[in-house]
């Protein structure tokens, strides 16, 4: 996940791991995807659409991301592919297991 090393403004371009403006955090993918967390590996060259707080989570809807870049659209495929499923709780039966969560 992507967050912000210093308040950053809207139309700065985040210049990628171990630059400036961002550092990265771990978290399991589920819960990074669910919060449209931007991928630190995916950062550099993304231009913020707003303005962010010093140690806030950036967003991939947050951001332009530099036109064709193969990763991405690896990403985004992935992404499409295998979508977030909400978990069935243990009492839900099969028939009223909760439809796709996408993101």
């Amino acid at each position: 996940m992507t967050i912000a090393k210093r308040d950053l403004k809207a139309g700065e371009r985040l210049d990628g791991v171990g630059g400036f403006c961002t550092y990265g955090l771990i978290d399991n993918a589920k819960d990074a995807r669910a919060m449209a967390a931007l991928p630190v590996g995916l950062s550099e060259g993304c231009t913020l659409l707003r303005n962010v707080s010093k140690d806030d989570l950036i967003s991939i809807d947050g951001v332009e991301s530099p036109r064709g870049r193969l990763a991405e659209s690896l990403w985004r495929e992935q992404s499409a592919r295998w979508p977030l499923v909400a978990q069935a709780s243990p009492t839900q039966s099969a028939k009223e297991a909760p439809a796709r969560v996408v993101v």
